[in-house]
């Protein structure tokens, strides 16, 4: 969707919304609390042609920081903080409130921010690290990667025949479909002695 003069001075009189260049997102510089006023689906469909609010038309970043700030771009006056959330085609940026982002199908959003603070996320998705509850996605054994991303996975070696006995004692294994030895398991676990042996 283009992003006209016209459009842009629409926004900012009936809307107070504006383009921040310094952070590279959507905001609004006046809201009046209103039950009936919910404003974050029009505007975001006036900007990129979808309504945000539908699950899946938006994602959070969570290592990105929150900016002090009270209108989110629904035009709630009353939040303390406000957060990135990006729409999923273009990646266009809107400041928003937490409870609108739970709104937009986050709805752990602000469980996942605790669990990121404590417990720190995934060095590979990085995703908030949950060690408890029906939602964890974290082990102790593996401190800063999540579940997801530390799935058991083949890794090809170097090995030649005359050395394929002195490997064995880690876990190799021969791949008669690719001639190849291999050794199976988390790669954080990957034995030193196989390091150099490791396929590019």
């Amino acid at each position: 969707m283009e992003i006209t003069d016209e459009l842009i001075a629409m926004l900012n009189d009936k809307y107070n919304v504006y383009y921040s260049e310094n952070l590279q997102a959507w905001m609004r510089n006046k809201g009046k609390w209103s039950k009936i006023a919910y404003d974050l689906g029009v505007i975001t469909k006036l900007i990129t042609g979808e309504n945000v609010m539908i699950k899946g038309m938006s994602y959070v970043k969570y290592t990105e920081d929150k900016i002090d700030g009270n209108v989110c771009i629904c035009g709630c006056p009353l939040c303390e903080s406000l957060f990135p959330m990006y729409h999923t085609k273009t990646n266009i940026c809107f400041m928003v409130g937490s409870e609108c982002i739970k709104k937009a199908g986050h709805e752990d959003f602000v469980k996942n921010l605790k669990c990121g603070k404590n417990n720190g996320f995934c060095r590979e998705c990085k995703f908030p690290l949950i060690r408890q509850g029906d939602r964890k996605n974290s082990v102790k054994e593996f401190p800063d990667i999540c579940m997801s991303c530390n799935k058991p996975v083949e890794i090809y070696l170097k090995i030649s025949f005359n050395d394929k006995d002195k490997y064995k004692k880690y876990g190799t294994k021969w791949n008669s479909d690719k001639k190849l030895w291999y050794w199976k398991g988390f790669k954080d676990k990957l034995p030193k002695e196989l390091l150099l042996l490791k396929r590019v």
